[in-house]
């Protein structure tokens, strides 16, 4: 089964829905379909291929691979092969949400977030167990720089312990890895 426990497989012989383009540009770190809103500051990462060394450590440090811009995009590249890059996504919109102090932007974002990532009703929905979705869905109210610290974090731990694993066995790490 492809992607991270979050994606969606048809079962042989049913044919896939297509799936919605990604919501979230990582080059250009901005929102798809006409917003601006940045998600990511690109003096915040890397911009250059990683040494050898380097991709190495990422063996042990998931935030060095999450905050290096190849490494990123690599990654997330890897995750659509697999299905999964609406984790990926979602993890990056939440970091950029969470730099926002301004009330109108961040209740704005927040309803972005939640309708592109945690409705029932989105393509890109990433697995939430019922529990932390209760919470997300009371957070909605008054959003505030918290309000998705919970399903972040899941969705975190969900990538460092399934998708991670299978992307240091991939040959586009692989690659970066050898000299």
């Amino acid at each position: 089964m492809g992607g991270c426990s979050s994606a969606q497989v048809a079962p042989e012989g049913v044919p896939q829905q297509p799936r919605k383009q990604n919501n979230w540009c990582l080059c250009c770190a901005q929102r798809k379909q006409g917003s601006s809103t940045k998600i990511m500051n690109k003096g915040d990462i890397e911009a250059t291929k990683p040494t050898p060394e380097e991709a190495k450590s990422w063996e042990n440090d998931f935030i060095g691979l999450l905050r290096h811009k190849y490494g990123l995009n690599v990654f997330q590249e890897f995750l659509r092969t697999q299905y999964g890059d609406e984790n990926l996504n979602f993890w990056m919109a939440v970091e950029e949400y969470k730099k926002i102090s301004d009330k109108n932007s961040r209740n704005d974002m927040a309803r972005m977030i939640y309708e592109d990532y945690v409705s029932t009703l989105s393509p890109t929905e990433i697995s939430l167990d019922a529990k932390i979705r209760a919470a997300v869905d009371k957070e909605m109210s008054d959003p505030d720089e918290n309000t998705f610290q919970l399903a972040q974090q899941h969705i975190f731990e969900l990538m460092h312990r399934d998708c991670l694993p299978r992307f240091l066995k991939s040959k586009a790490y692989k690659q970066l890895t050898k000299r």
